[in-house]
């Protein structure tokens, strides 16, 4: 899990997972239930770049979107925040260890058909890889890769928002410092 020394420096919580997983919703309320700021990383670089995720993708290309994406991230030096990655976080090693340094990664694990049925919008929302692979060989391809890197992982199917958000407080209230 979290080794005591990494205890010492925690003070964010970053929430990783699939597009649709509920990381801004989830992330935005539990911010308020711990008193942390939050940050939606995909606002973020939309901010930044002046374009949509997808009209980065459309008008740049995939491995371009990805080069911003690595960048944007690694200048987030935050303390006291609940973080919203997107779901292709775990494609950059370098991220995950710079947020790991002061972060627990929570990793909302969701299933495929909840996804899906959340993802009417998928084609705006900028998923990296979507338009050359399906949405089930994505799932199947992060997956093991968001139970490497996470510290907790929060089962999340079928359950409420009010119970998943209750689960994340009580699992995590104790673990960040000051």
């Amino acid at each position: 899990m979290i080794s005591n020394n990494k205890r010492n420096r925690l003070s964010n919580i970053v929430l990783i997972g699939m597009p649709g997983s509920g990381k801004s919703t989830l992330g935005r309320s539990l911010s308020q239930m711990m008193n942390l700021g939050f940050l939606d990383c995909d606002k973020y670089i939309e901010h930044r770049e002046g374009q949509t995720l997808q009209q980065i993708i459309d008008s740049r290309g995939v491995e371009e979107f990805k080069k911003i994406e690595e960048a944007r991230l690694l200048e987030i030096d935050l303390r006291r925040h609940v973080i919203a990655p997107g779901g292709s976080i775990v494609y950059y090693p370098k991220v995950i260890n710079h947020l790991r340094e002061s972060s627990i990664l929570v990793f909302l694990n969701t299933a495929l058909y909840e996804i899906n049925i959340r993802l009417n919008n998928a084609f705006q929302r900028g998923i990296v890889g979507l338009k050359t692979n399906t949405l089930r060989r994505l799932f199947n391809e992060r997956q093991a890769l968001y139970i490497k890197y996470a510290d907790v992982v929060i089962y999340c199917t079928g359950k409420s928002k009010n119970l998943i958000l209750e689960e994340m407080y009580r699992l995590l209230k104790d673990k960040l410092n000051s």
